[in-house]
């Protein structure tokens, strides 16, 4: 039997959302890295986390710029239809997609070696799935060199999968947020970055391994798109 198609498109929605979020921090990020003068920092609540990341600014845009690329190259390749009627065009977005992940995984281990606001559990949990995130891509960019399709599918998944937590934790932080404030307490982020890394790594990993495995055994021509 095929996949189920309305969870096919429940997961194409997900990770298409999570794709914007992803861009959407990505832009605001380096708006307000670029242009210190106009304040956008003092109008957020979460300000202190503007400041930190403004006191390592070239490093965060070389983690971030490339980060959105990663998030609006990767969905394209998954497209089924995509890969069969422009070849080409998916092995360069692949190219494209794989050396921007490059730069952005390198660039996020950096700062995760200096300081972070979540101190050592968000440390742990992104060189824990950060190594996971480059070792899963160069697994996929392997076995597309040796076109084993079925192996670089599934690394490629993961390796998808994992970068796009970053954009999964943002919604995961937002509740933590909410959670302080109803309390009638200012949110601190320090007490709660690392718990929402390792929540949004695992949930987005442990997603993609299901997925993975749901359709790893179907017939070549009733595998969906991702």
């Amino acid at each position: 039997m095929p996949p189920n198609r309305t969870l096919l498109r429940c997961l194409w929605i997900v990770v298409i959302f999570l794709a914007a979020i992803g861009v959407a921090v990505g832009t605001r990020r380096t708006i307000v890295l670029l242009s210190p003068g106009q304040n956008v920092a003092a109008k957020n609540p979460a300000a202190s986390l503007d400041a930190h990341f403004a006191d390592h600014r070239a490093l965060t845009l070389t983690h971030i710029l490339p980060g959105m690329l990663f998030m609006v190259l990767g969905p394209l390749q998954f497209m089924k239809r995509l890969r069969a009627r422009y070849p080409r065009f998916h092995r360069w977005n692949g190219r494209i997609f794989l050396l921007a992940s490059l730069v952005l995984g390198v660039a996020g281990l950096a700062m995760a070696a200096g300081d972070t606001v979540g101190g050592r559990d968000e440390k742990a949990a992104i060189f824990v799935f950060g190594s996971f995130f480059l070792f899963a891509l160069a697994k996929a960019f392997q076995h597309g060199l040796q076109r084993n399709f079925a192996s670089h599918r599934a690394w490629m998944i993961r390796g998808y999968a994992v970068g796009l937590a970053v954009a999964a934790i943002r919604p995961i932080m937002g509740t933590f947020f909410a959670a302080a404030a109803l309390r009638g307490r200012t949110p601190q982020p320090q007490h709660f970055f690392g718990t929402a890394f390792w929540i949004g790594f695992s949930l987005t990993a442990l997603t993609a391994e299901i997925w993975i495995r749901y359709t790893q055994n179907r017939p070549r021509g009733l595998q969906p798109c991702g």
